[in-house]
């Protein structure tokens, strides 16, 4: 290995310093918040997030929670395709993270998670190197008050609860993160994270999916 590979792979940790903010109290100090996994949002246009629906509304029961994987063609027909689209957002995902270029993302499985009242995700991690996350439908009532913060098990309300460390003084460990339809998350497959149950009528719908990359 020479010089210049070894360093590009020891680089690919360095936090950036340049990732920080203005604090709100002093105009003079910057808040750095260099540490940790890169987690990113965006949104999937309505047409994807209604062609997933369509096929699910299909599979599901109207009283049950269930998963169920999604066929290929729902994931690789289209264009753009859900995988197309996934792709290039995984493609920004490794430049902003590694400075790398993505060579080829080899999916392992996508699947739904729909879910009723009382039913939770404890907390897990996924295989492969990302995952993510999107929200197909949520609840259309719940109780107000169970969205209050809960520090020993989260959010309710079937918050998306992602855990890193541990409780430490000065340190971050748990971001919360309240679903809303065509909300897309991406994330390393090893990072903890699961959602507390929610009370009210309606459907938490999600899709999720796996996948080991290859970068240039």
């Amino acid at each position: 290995m020479t010089e210049q590979q070894r360093t590009r792979r020891l680089r690919k940790y360095e936090a950036n310093p340049e990732n920080s903010s203005p604090s709100s109290s002093n105009a003079g100090i910057e808040l750095l918040s260099p540490f940790g996994p890169l987690i990113t949002k965006t949104k999937l246009s309505v047409e994807l997030i209604d062609k997933i629906n369509l096929f699910a509304d299909q599979h599901i029961s109207k009283t049950e929670s269930s998963e169920f994987m999604l066929p290929e063609e729902i994931v690789f027909g289209g264009v753009p395709s859900l995988a197309d689209t996934i792709g290039r957002l995984i493609n920004d995902y490794v430049k902003e993270a590694e400075g790398s270029q993505l060579d080829r993302a080899i999916y392992e499985v996508f699947w739904i998670v729909s879910q009723y009242q009382n039913t939770p995700s404890p907390v897990h991690f996924h295989s492969g190197d990302i995952s993510g996350v999107l929200f197909l439908k949520v609840p259309e009532k719940t109780d107000p008050g169970q969205e209050e913060r809960n520090y020993i098990s989260g959010r309710k309300a079937g918050y998306l609860n992602f855990i890193e460390g541990n409780k430490q003084r000065f340190s971050k460990s748990l971001l919360s993160v309240k679903p809303e339809v065509g909300d897309f998350y991406l994330f390393p497959g090893w990072l903890l994270h699961g959602a507390e149950p929610f009370i009210g009528e309606g459907e938490r719908r999600s899709m999720a999916f796996n996948a080991t990359l290859e970068v240039k």
